[in-house]
C-alpha cells in the first residue's frame, strides 16, 4: 500500500496537468508531480493517524519515483536488493538506495549516457532532498549498525553491548 500511494500521488498529477494543458490551460506539470510526490512522502512520514510519526518513507518514496523517474527508481531499487541480500539489513539497503538515487539522479541531470530518462532540475532536486531525509529518518538504524544492535534477517533480537 505504501508502493500504491507513493506512485498514485505523482501520477495522479501529471495526468490532472495533462488534461489542464490539453484544455489549454497553464502548464504546471513541471512541478505539480514532483510536490505531490513530497507530500506523500511527508504525509506517509509524518502521518496523523500515529501522532505524526511514521515510517521512514522508503516504499513511498520509491513508488514515487517509479512514477516520475522509473529508471532511476528500479536502478535505485537494484541496489537496495543486492545490500538487502548481502548484508541482511533492511536499513543498509534503504540507505544504499537513497545514496544509489542521488548518484544516478545526479548523473542523469549532467546528461551522462545512464539513465536515459529526461531530467529536469526540479527532479533532480527533489531526488536530493528525499535521498537525505529517508537517510536523516534512518538515523537509530544507523546507530544500531554502529553499535551491533540492529537485527537482520534470519538473526534474534541482538541486545545492546555494554
Amino acid at each position: 500500500m505504501d508502493l500504491l500511494k507513493g506512485f498514485l500521488g505523482p501520477w495522479i498529477a501529471m495526468r490532472l496537468c495533462e488534461m489542464q494543458v490539453a484544455a489549454g490551460g497553464a502548464d504546471y506539470s513541471h512541478w505539480i508531480p514532483l510536490v505531490a510526490g513530497l507530500l506523500v512522502i511527508l504525509g506517509h512520514s509524518f502521518t496523523c493517524f500515529a501522532g505524526f510519526r511514521g515510517g521512514k518513507g522508503v516504499l513511498a518514496a520509491l513508488g514515487v519515483f517509479l512514477a516520475l523517474c522509473p529508471i532511476t527508481a528500479l536502478a535505485s531499487f537494484g541496489v537496495w536488493v543486492v545490500l538487502t541480500i548481502a548484508t541482511k539489513y533492511v536499513s543498509v539497503g534503504s540507505i544504499g538506495a537513497c545514496l544509489a538515487l542521488a548518484i544516478i539522479s545526479t548523473l542523469g541531470y549532467f546528461e551522462m549516457p545512464f539513465p536515459p530518462e529526461k531530467f529536469n532540475e526540479g527532479l533532480w532536486i527533489t531526488c536530493l532532498l528525499v535521498a537525505v531525509f529517508v537517510i536523516v529518518k534512518h538515523k537509530s538504524n544507523i546507530k544500531r549498525l554502529l553499535n551491533g544492535t540492529e537485527n537482520g534477517f534470519g538473526s534474534k533480537r541482538k541486545t545492546p553491548k555494554v
